[in-house]
């Protein structure tokens, strides 16, 4: 008899003898005796006769088993640490819809152009989104390497490779772009299969901007926060004054101009630029910005979190470094989006390159030190157009410096400013 049968047997005789089934049913069922039910004035105490089922003996498992066994269904956790390197992100190819898509996403986010909504679809989508493609795929096309593709990504993408080398098996460094491929989300899906369980994120902007550092940090809290699993992250902040960057950008800056500026006439730090308003709205007590004079000449506490006055700062600190005197540089800020539309932080590099040359400066320098790689806007808008511009009114020579890119100094240098950023054990 089953385990089934045995334990639902008294249950199925009653039921039956309730239905008037035969006593011979019941004997071959429990064994009572058919007249003694017939003639029965109670209901009849079945008894059952039926052997019960042999006892199952669970095996016997020891602790070492037991984990042998865990080991062989489940790979083990070995905590590693993810590390983002984390920029604006770059066409995918030169084609006019992937700049157009890439400028869509970018333009797109309102910590970058923060018009109201319906103005802005107008704006993007009648007017920008139909003239600037063109347009930008043609400068990109002046600076593709033809096998590599975008100098932003590949120079990435060499700071990696010496980055996970320097950090060995416990790290693994990622890149991870604001706006089209490699994207933040599927970064993030990469390290939780593979077993991070912490994610340093790097926003490879040296000075905060809400445009920049602001929307990076935005985006990865935003794609970690739809995780039931949350992982742990850790944000390294701006570094516009780590000794660790000025040293690796004030090396390649000698390198070409010499100390204090000896090969060249003058040396011009340009910086990327943003709407006053992105710095005016950092001042809390509403109080300093441009309601002191020359407010962004020293760092305080309403202008910590200013983008011109961090400019100023890196300025500074890159000139102190390579023993620049005052009046041989100067700042200055480019790549506004138009010269229609909210007024864009001053003095303009387009501008002070006119200036330079009507002043008598003959051989020029340019460093770009908010670009921690070079991209569009240090090879074709300084390199090329900024040459031609400066060419015309009457200098004579412009030397681009190169940006930081997979320097080996700079490589040792930002895991020198990973190390003072994270808690103690992260780097071991």
């Amino acid at each position: 008899m089953t385990l089934a049968g045995f334990v639902g047997a008294p249950v199925a005789a009653s039921a039956t003898t309730r239905r008037g089934l035969p006593p011979s049913s019941l004997r071959s069922i429990c064994g009572a005796s058919p007249a003694r039910v017939a003639g029965a004035t109670a209901p009849a105490r079945l008894r059952m006769v039926a052997e019960p089922p042999p006892a199952v003996t669970a095996p016997v498992v020891t602790v070492a088993a037991a984990a042998e066994l865990q080991e062989e269904s489940s790979p083990p956790f070995r905590g590693r640490t993810g590390v983002v390197l984390m920029n604006i992100g770059t066409p995918a190819s030169l084609s006019t819809d992937d700049v157009r898509e890439y400028l869509r996403q970018f333009l797109g986010d309102q910590r970058v152009v923060d018009l109201p909504p319906v103005l802005k679809w107008f704006v993007l989508n009648l007017f920008i989104l139909r003239t600037r493609p063109a347009e930008s795929a043609e400068a990109y096309s002046s600076v593709w390497d033809p096998e590599r593709g975008s100098p932003l990504l590949y120079h990435s993408e060499d700071l990696a490779v010496k980055l996970q080398s320097r950090l060995g098996d416990g790290f693994d460094v990622k890149l991870g772009m604001q706006y089209c491929e490699p994207n933040i989300a599927t970064v993030m899906a990469d390290y939780k299969a593979s077993g991070v369980d912490r994610v340093v994120v790097v926003p490879m902007y040296p000075q905060f901007a809400s445009s920049s550092t602001g929307a990076a940090v935005e985006l990865v809290y935003r794609v970690a926060a739809k995780d039931y699993s949350t992982p742990y992250l850790h944000v390294v902040p701006a570094f516009y004054d780590h000794p660790a960057y000025i040293k690796s950008y004030g090396r390649l800056v000698r390198d070409v101009i010499g100390q204090g500026c000896s090969k060249f006439d003058h040396l011009l730090m340009s910086f990327h630029g943003v709407p006053e308003k992105h710095c005016t709205m950092t001042d809390d007590t509403e109080m300093y910005c441009h309601k002191v004079e020359n407010c962004c000449s020293r760092l305080v506490q309403a202008n910590r979190s200013c983008y011109r006055a961090q400019s100023f700062a890196t300025a500074r600190r890159l000139a102190a470094d390579l023993d620049i005197p005052e009046g041989k540089y100067s700042i200055a800020f480019q790549s506004r989006l138009s010269a229609a539309g909210p007024e864009w932080i001053k003095p303009y590099t387009d501008l002070e390159f006119a200036r330079l040359a009507q002043e008598g400066v003959r051989k020029l320098a340019v460093v770009v030190p908010s670009f921690t790689v070079d991209c569009l806007e240090t090879l074709e808008e300084i390199g090329i157009r900024g040459v031609e511009e400066f060419t015309e009114a009457g200098g004579e020579e412009l030397t681009l410096i190169p940006c930081l890119n997979s320097d080996d100094h700079w490589a040792d240098g930002l895991i020198e400013i990973m190390k003072d950023s994270c808690p103690m054990g992260t780097f071991k």
